[in-house]
């Protein structure tokens, strides 16, 4: 197939290259398109500094996992994060983190399916439904593919990036540099907690950084051809890194070309109202971005659930017969896209789909897991089995005082939205509950560590 193998060369770049780009590129997050929104309650500083602290933090999550696939022997190197959890932490550790990553990517593929249908809605009068038909179809043809859904990822991961930097740069002549000034924070001006300034833009970051969770498929393709580590390692980090920067660049230009008042209450994109405001080469472009990266992230969302799918529903180990293994190869993994698809067409009937509360759900009930909590478990096992860090950088993330920083970090959220934040009874108990789990991890830190 000479399509699948011509994109399939892009895996063979350098190993720094490869490692950088599965987290810059491929893990590209399509909140791009909504974040300056929830960021404009806040303003400009308040949210850098968001993006700042979750660097940071998932700066160690991600040495964290990085560490503990370089320790496993080549031959016995986990194809998910799921297992390599299980080789740490055991069967039920696991099992959390299949589902905590089972909800990260299928409430992103909704949100990815509502964005697309509506953007081509808007812009070609198409309906919904055959918009998210044909959409469906083509994500379900790239995922059979197997590698191409990251090789692709790759490459229009890189397209979204240059599309976004040409949106920044003819975006300077129209930011406005005194809406610098522009902040709103809790407990100033009689506003108390005030969850309506920060709850979006805090929800949707947590969610924006899913690096970490490439890491086990980006060892795969990167330490073969680099036994000894250090450019997986450093690659994963700046990546991870490049991402904040260009985070931080677009909310500079986006929210500081837009007044707060023609942003705060937007649904769904903000690239329509921006080129409304600017140019209309801006607004063309824009449309091109809405496009890309929600299809860039359901392609890598319905990948993933692929490979979930398949962890919760192993085949026997016993020979086949050709239909079961095609049932196994092509069906299963294909089961939860169909899913989210038919749930996006009855959210879309009965007018009740919205992303943001989506992004939400998925970042404080996920990624509080997935790339919070285990990961911090995961370093502590590495820890307790005397093994030195791998690279001299990585001893300022193994250290007690920043892992039990990050852990306290998370339970404070978790509680935030558990008790103040959300209204459903159901959510709320399974916030609370997370928040608990981190707490008993937090105290063997303390117990444990020394």
């Amino acid at each position: 197939m000479p399509i699948k193998v011509g994109l399939d060369r892009v895996l063979n770049l350098p190993p720094f290259w490869l490692s950088f780009a599965f987290m810059a590129l491929v893990s590209l997050p399509m909140s791009y398109v909504a974040f300056p929104i929830t960021a404009a309650p806040l303003g400009v500083l308040p949210s850098l500094g968001i993006i700042a602290l979750l660097t940071l933090v998932m700066c160690t999550t991600t040495a964290a996992i990085a560490e503990a696939i370089v320790l496993i022997p080549p031959e016995s190197r986990p194809k998910n994060l799921h297992d390599l959890v299980v080789i740490y932490l055991g069967k039920r550790a696991g099992t959390i983190t299949a589902l905590a990553i089972t909800v990260i990517f299928f409430v992103v593929l909704l949100a990815c399916n509502i964005s697309i249908i509506e953007t081509l809605n808007a812009f070609t009068g198409w309906s919904k439904y055959l918009s998210l038909s044909i959409f469906g179809v083509v994500t379900l043809l790239v995922i059979s593919f197997g590698s191409i859904a990251h090789s692709l990822s790759l490459v229009a991961g890189a397209i979204a990036i240059l599309v976004m930097i040409t949106i920044i740069v003819a975006l300077i002549p129209f930011v406005d540099i005194d809406r610098i000034l522009y902040f709103q924070l809790p407990f100033t001006n009689n506003f108390g907690l005030a969850p309506n300034i920060w709850s979006g833009f805090l929800g949707v970051m947590i969610l924006s950084f899913i690096g970490p969770l490439l890491l086990v498929p980006s060892a795969m393709y990167v330490l073969p051809r680099n036994p000894e580590a250090h450019l997986f390692i450093k690659g994963s980090l700046w990546g991870i890194v490049f991402q904040a920067l260009l985070m931080g660049l677009w909310i500079i230009a986006v929210d500081l070309t837009l007044l707060p008042g023609q942003l705060i209450g937007l649904h769904g994109t903000v690239l329509i109202e921006l080129g409304e405001v600017t140019n209309p080469l801006i607004k063309v472009m824009g449309a091109v971005l809405v496009l890309i990266l929600p299809g860039l992230a359901a392609i890598r969302s319905a990948a993933q659930l692929g490979v979930q799918v398949n962890i919760f529903f192993k085949s026997s180990k016993q020979v086949q017969d050709g239909n079961i293994r095609i049932f196994n190869q092509y069906i299963l993994p294909a089961i939860p896209t169909l899913a989210a698809l038919l749930l996006v067409a009855i959210l879309v009937d009965i007018d009740k789909a919205d992303v943001s509360i989506f992004l939400s759900i998925g970042g404080i009930l996920g990624s509080t897991i997935a790339t919070g909590i285990i990961p911090i478990m995961l370093y502590k096992a590495v820890i307790q089995k005397n093994i030195k860090p791998h690279l001299p950088l990585l001893g300022f993330f193994r250290s007690r005082l920043l892992m039990i920083l990050n852990l306290t970090f998370f339970i404070i959220i978790l509680l935030l939205y558990g008790l103040v934040v959300w209204d459903s009874l159901i959510i709320q108990v399974l916030a609370c509950l997370i928040s608990v789990v981190a707490i008993s991890q937090l105290l063997k830190i303390f117990t444990v560590l020394k």
